[in-house]
């Protein structure tokens, strides 16, 4: 059986379900901008601050599970000078970000500065996710196991010896 239809029709939505997300998250700041509720929200230059940070993370730990991970079937040094290669290549287009003038308000201009403050406020934010995914799955099995139901009758009988005394 072919799959193939699946898993394009599958990813096909979720990239339309990410594109729609992201332009909805542009309008409702651009809004918040427009309406003066709040100033220079600058929402584009801190997409793509937190987008190629992302990349050269998500591309560095890859190279580092590729040194560590390695097995028969991978090809190793593909792998590893290719998350190497994308890593760097994250980094260049970084520096060229803050050089050209896209940099994110209330942080020095300098590539370091942007980058390490960039990296904080990200590392926080998923803590913070995962802190918050963890507490409610705490929860939810601390609701599910603390149930008392009622016990199994089987369990209750008591067993009898099949020894045959008499012999």
């Amino acid at each position: 059986m072919n799959n193939d239809g699946d898993v394009i029709r599958d990813w096909r939505t979720l990239t339309l379900v990410v594109l729609t997300l992201t332009v909805f998250i542009f309008i409702a700041n651009i809004h918040l901008e427009v309406r003066g509720e709040v100033e220079d929200v600058d929402i584009l230059s801190r997409f793509i601050h937190s987008a190629t940070i992302s990349f050269i993370f998500v591309n560095s730990a890859l190279f580092l599970i590729t040194l560590a991970l390695s097995h028969k079937h991978a090809k190793l040094i593909e792998q590893a000078l290719g998350t190497l290669l994308a890593a760097a290549i994250g980094i260049l287009l970084f520096g060229l970000f803050v050089d050209s003038g896209i940099t994110v308000a209330g942080v020095a201009t300098d590539a370091w500065s942007q980058f390490s403050i960039g990296a904080i406020r990200m590392m926080t934010v998923d803590f913070a996710i995962l802190l918050s995914l963890g507490t409610s799955f705490g929860i939810l099995l601390t609701l599910v196991t603390s149930r008392e139901t009622p016990s199994d009758p089987l369990l209750e009988l008591e067993t009898t010896s099949f020894d045959n005394e008499e012999e």
